[in-house]
């Protein structure tokens, strides 16, 4: 038997350390995959798009979904990838929220890309949106990100 230096396993570390480095891992391999992409020449847009049509298939509901209800789905996703939900309003239409923290500019600089690159990601929420008669919107400002989700025909 050899003596190990005496440090941590991965048998020690808590439930809420793996939970933050599963969300920096996630929001790595978003971020990650769109450089590559685009050392490789292929556009990000067409990966989002794509991505977004193949998620839509998962939310086979049939039942349309108001605007509040997708967001809300939404800001659940985001938050699992670390974003922090600045503020909400899910009622009425359209509805509407606030995150900071996706993406996260430190991982933004680790992969060489400006964190405009990464608002791309957005548009998977917004092709599962559109598939569902619905509407969804973005803008960036500073490190914050607005979205807005009303029905298609508002």
């Amino acid at each position: 038997m050899t003596d190990a230096p005496d440090q941590g396993s991965f048998l020690d570390e808590t439930s809420e350390s793996l939970f933050e480095q599963s969300q920096q891992n996630a929001q790595a391999l978003i971020l990650a995959t769109i450089s590559l992409l685009d050392d490789l020449g292929i556009v990000p847009e067409a990966w989002a798009d794509g991505l977004g049509e193949r998620f839509a298939v998962a939310w086979s509901d049939e039942e349309p979904w108001e605007p509040g209800e997708f967001l809300d789905a939404m800001l659940t996703n985001y938050r699992s990838l670390g974003a922090f939900v600045e503020e909400s309003q899910l009622e009425g239409e359209p509805a509407t929220a606030v995150i900071s923290g996706f993406p996260d500019e430190d991982l933004c600089d680790v992969f060489g890309i400006d964190r405009r690159d990464a608002d791309v990601y957005h548009r998977v929420a917004a092709e599962i949106a559109r598939r569902r008669g619905l509407d969804w919107q973005w803008s960036v400002d500073d490190d914050l990100t607005r979205f807005s989700v009303s029905n298609s025909g508002s």
